[in-house]
């Protein structure tokens, strides 16, 4: 097939064009250039820059041809920018430390909607880290950061990864019950991000914050949050001390 045919019929990589084509071991192989004469756009200022540093050559995986999982061999500029020095351009079909290309990167996260993880890594024949990652960073941006404005009132709870062995820890506001933040771990070094996420200001506005009887929990709490009460859920009580009421415990 023709270079020219090939950016037609596929394209996608603006600024660039396939300069060689080959199979390798089942793998469809691209070469592609970046346009002669074609300003690149700096990554620091977002200016348009015609000086080349240099180039730097990079792997990057895009949506198969014709079932053929498809590699891009990219010789990426490395622009000599007079604001910020040399810097890589931005492309719009490739983040800057990606590797895969930003369709692939979509396609990924649209069928982690209706297939596990492994699934989606054995039809495109990417790693299962890969394929989390991308999806991982798929939902951040459509979700955006969490809002802690206004939360008083939380709750601390383990659960179980996978198995008993795996634990993680999650917090919910307890008058919304949103999920606030999750993380892997239940030690005071694993929940500590939280509250950094959280701020002085909004430790400050913590009033109660509701637990098992993990070691850990409380004393972080106390740490950041020394004003909440602390408040042991009913069934630890009971299981541990035989405590029995209509109420937790709370300790001020």
């Amino acid at each position: 097939m023709a270079r020219i045919e090939i950016d037609e019929v596929l394209g996608g990589w603006e600024g660039y064009e396939a300069v060689a084509v080959r199979r390798n071991r089942g793998m469809l192989e691209i070469e592609l250039d970046p346009l002669a004469g074609r300003p690149g756009i700096c990554t620091g200022c977002g200016q348009e820059v015609t000086a080349v540093h240099g180039y730097e050559r990079r792997r990057v995986r895009d949506l198969p041809v014709l079932d053929a999982p498809t590699s891009l061999l990219l010789r990426r500029r490395r622009l000599a920018c007079p604001r910020c020095g040399p810097k890589l351009e931005r492309l719009s079909w490739l983040a800057r430390y990606a590797r895969v290309t930003q369709r692939l990167a979509d396609n990924v996260a649209q069928l982690c909607t209706a297939m596990t993880i492994k699934q989606v890594a054995q039809h495109y024949r990417l790693g299962w880290d890969a394929v989390r990652d991308l999806d991982r960073g798929y939902l951040q941006r459509a979700v955006g950061p969490v809002d802690l404005h206004g939360v008083t009132r939380l709750v601390m709870d383990e659960f179980a990864l996978h198995n008993v062995q795996k634990l993680a820890t999650v917090i919910t506001d307890a008058v919304t019950r949103r999920v606030l933040w999750v993380g892997k771990g239940r030690s005071r070094e694993d929940v500590r991000p939280f509250f950094e996420l959280l701020g002085a200001d909004g430790c400050k506005a913590i009033e109660a914050v509701a637990m098992d009887m993990n070691s850990a929990y409380e004393p972080e709490v106390r740490r950041h949050c020394p004003q909440a009460r602390i408040v042991y859920d009913l069934f630890h009580l009971v299981a541990k001390y035989g405590v029995r009421g209509n109420r937790a415990r709370i300790r001020a």
